[in-house]
């Protein structure tokens, strides 16, 4: 019961959606044709409905993932409020997996700013933030992150308006290619910056906070309504309610929410995550879900991810699907395309199928080449049990 009451089961679900769209919409986005996509907007080309529909749910993939990644790691952490910082074990295991996330992201996508540095860098402000809040206790924790995700998604318009002499610049001036990566940079170098998708990350930390009120425990019924809500007045009202506080700080301080009241769509993503959350939530709580197959691809979606860069794009190994099939190479119809992901979702359920007989054989196969590491893992044990 305790490992149940430690994981929020319905992000792992939604993590497991999650990184299965990620598969699909990355395969089929590399090897359709041309052809077969729509050269116009989304839904202003009736020939291309199915390919909008898909489109449209694809652009949701990110959006959760970053938002989920706050949600579960500040969820998790905050569990340990009561203990010093550094006493707390979640705290430790953030910083080591903030820097994996960076290494596999460096070392995949060395030129440019991915997801996975992304998110490093996000889980590094978190703690940053929350090792600050253990030394004021002044303002409560949901309130910073909230306040650093309203910030990072009002700096997205005017970065989208630096230009000069017509053109889109890299941003900040003069500096380090690297660091301007992770801002503002052209020829795709900024895959993920930090401008907006950061701001998902720290609002999906503030909720993870929340999920530990006594207000929102005291029922289970709390957190899929608390989600959901969130999530319609996001998607209807959140334009409405920067406008209005827009007039007022204008009126008192001849401050602006201008930059924030532009981003109204970033707001309205993150309605729609939430409201997917909330769906999964009470599905939560209406039957029992175990530990199986679904839950556990979304408990290795890093392991994943590393593994469909290297087998997809050819990613530290050289040669992948794209050295084959790609939009301008052997480009595949739909049917092929669709075909294709399926297959390649279901290697990946396989690996994770097998994941643990096969690291058992392999543990078995270490132990016989280097008779060393059986002796000191059975030390390891020992020391366990003591």
């Amino acid at each position: 019961m305790k490992e149940k009451k430690s994981r929020l089961i319905f992000i792992d679900m939604a993590r497991s959606f999650a990184i299965l769209l990620m598969l699909e919409g990355h395969f089929i986005d590399l090897t359709l044709g041309a052809q077969y996509r729509s050269p116009d907007g989304l839904f202003k080309n009736p020939d291309f409905l199915a390919y909008d529909i898909w489109l449209l749910i694809r652009g949701y993939t990110s959006p959760m993932f970053l938002t989920m990644t706050g949600m579960v790691i500040t969820y998790l952490f905050y569990s340990n409020n009561t203990k010093n910082y550094w006493d707390n074990i979640r705290i430790k295991k953030g910083y080591k997996r903030a820097l994996e996330l960076l290494f596999w992201g460096y070392l995949l996508n060395p030129t440019s700013f991915h997801i996975l540095q992304c998110i490093g860098i996000g889980i590094f402000g978190l703690l940053i933030i929350y090792g600050l809040y253990k030394l004021t206790r002044v303002i409560p924790l949901w309130v910073y992150y909230m306040a650093i995700s309203f910030f990072i998604f009002s700096l997205f318009a005017p970065l989208q308006e630096h230009i000069i002499n017509g053109e889109r610049v890299p941003f900040p001036i003069g500096w380090p290619d690297f660091m301007q990566n992770m801002v503002l940079a052209p020829f795709k170098r900024s895959m993920f910056p930090l401008a907006p998708n950061l701001g998902y990350t720290f609002f999906g930390a503030a909720i993870g906070v929340l999920l530990h009120s006594k207000w929102i425990t005291k029922n289970k019924w709390t957190i899929p309504i608390f989600l959901f809500s969130l999530g319609i007045v996001l998607i209807n009202f959140s334009t409405d309610i920067f406008e209005i506080a827009h007039k007022i700080i204008q009126e008192t301080t001849g401050g602006s929410l201008i930059y924030l009241i532009k981003s109204n769509w970033l707001f309205e993503t993150l309605g729609w995550v939430l409201i997917i959350l909330s769906i999964l939530a009470t599905f939560e709580k209406l039957v029992t879900i175990k530990e199986n197959l679904f839950i556990r691809v979304g408990q290795n979606t890093l392991s994943i991810f590393i593994l469909h860069m290297m087998l997809l794009y050819g990613a530290v190994i050289r040669v992948g699907v794209s050295t084959f099939f790609s939009k301008s190479k052997n480009p595949l119809n739909p049917y092929e395309a669709g075909i294709g992901a399926s297959l390649f979702i279901t290697l990946f359920v396989l690996m994770i199928y097998y994941n643990e007989p096969l690291n058992i054989w392999f543990n078995k196969v270490l132990d016989i080449v280097i008779p060393i590491r059986k002796r000191i893992n059975k030390k390891k044990a020992v020391k366990k049990i003591e």
